[in-house]
């Protein structure tokens, strides 16, 4: 007996939808453009789930009274048009007026990451191009806030790995003593502005040549502007692809530890880190040889085997 599928506006079709796009992105290293992209995709799904939720029709376009008809599973006698729902800024609307919880800078924050989607999309504009991952605490407070309301877990959507991740992200949105680093930043730039131009100068030459993209991610400090280094720990599964001959190695990293050589300002935590514009994950790129990749492997496989040097 085959399974009934299900209304394509029902929550269970859309929730499946925003899982396919969830993987998708999380597929994509953090810095690139494809994984903005796919988490809009993925959070207008969540965002149309919760309200068919409640009802359906709340999806439907009232400007025909047939699109309401369709969402409740019904058929008008002659009735020949395509469906249409509403538009992803007027489900926002809906959804703010239907959950409490989701709230207007929730609602702000949804409308200008699906403007970015719209111009990626309909215009020239490299809207997810430069934009890093500062956005990515409020995409999963947003998430999170609506798959509560409608009673689904966000590991079903991100997985668990992902999910603690988000934990620490959410989390960090309601560190309010972490904003408290400000105080210390300002401070190490006063004393940085004390100092003489040409001691400056030779500081952050320093700091540019001892930040070396091996040891972290270089950033821009906060209270001097020279290059600085951010380290982190991973935040989600390695990926490994091909490329000219060698296994290029992905990894997401959440940010932990943030230090200038310029002007000796040190933040530890991502809390920190992340109220003062320095808490987009990152992805870490390593490119090993084949061999030296595969060499554990190999050994763990042959291990104990005696060469044979008679083969023909």
């Amino acid at each position: 007996m085959t399974s009934k599928t299900p209304h394509e506006w029902s929550p269970d079709a859309l929730l499946s939808k925003a899982q396919r796009y969830a993987s998708l992105m999380l597929e994509q290293p953090r810095e690139e453009w494809q994984f903005g992209f796919w988490s809009a995709l993925c959070l207008e799904m969540i965002v149309r789930a919760s309200i068919s939720k409640v009802s359906p029709a709340l999806l439907s376009d009232a400007k025909d009274w047939n699109n309401i008809a369709f969402a409740l599973g019904k058929k008008a006698s002659g009735a020949k048009i395509s469906p249409k729902s509403i538009d992803i800024s007027e489900a926002v609307s809906r959804a703010e007026a239907l959950f409490p919880s989701f709230n207007r800078e929730m609602a702000n924050f949804c409308v200008l990451h699906f403007q970015r989607r719209n111009s990626e999309l309909h215009s020239g504009s490299l809207a997810f191009d430069e934009i890093g991952t500062s956005w990515l605490p409020q995409y999963y407070a947003c998430c999170q806030t609506l798959l509560d309301a409608i009673s689904v877990s966000m590991a079903q959507i991100f997985g668990d790995q992902e999910v603690a991740t988000a934990a620490t992200l959410i989390q960090a949105l309601k560190d309010e003593a972490a904003k408290a680093v400000k105080g210390t930043i300002n401070a190490h730039k006063t004393v940085w502005e004390e100092k003489d131009v040409a001691d400056r100068a030779k500081l952050a030459k320093q700091a540019d040549t001892l930040s070396s993209r091996a040891d972290g991610h270089r950033v821009s400090c906060p209270a001097c502007q020279s290059i600085a280094l951010v380290q982190g720990t991973p935040a989600g599964p390695e990926s490994s692809t091909m490329k000219d001959g060698m296994i290029v190695v992905r990894q997401p990293m959440l940010p932990s530890h943030f230090e200038c050589k310029a002007c000796a300002l040190k933040i530890v935590g991502y809390s920190k880190l992340s109220a003062c514009g320095l808490g987009g994950t990152y992805t870490s790129t390593a490119y090993t040889d084949p061999v030296d990749y595969f060499e554990d492997d190999f050994r763990d496989r042959y291990s104990g085997m005696d060469e044979d040097n008679n083969e023909p």
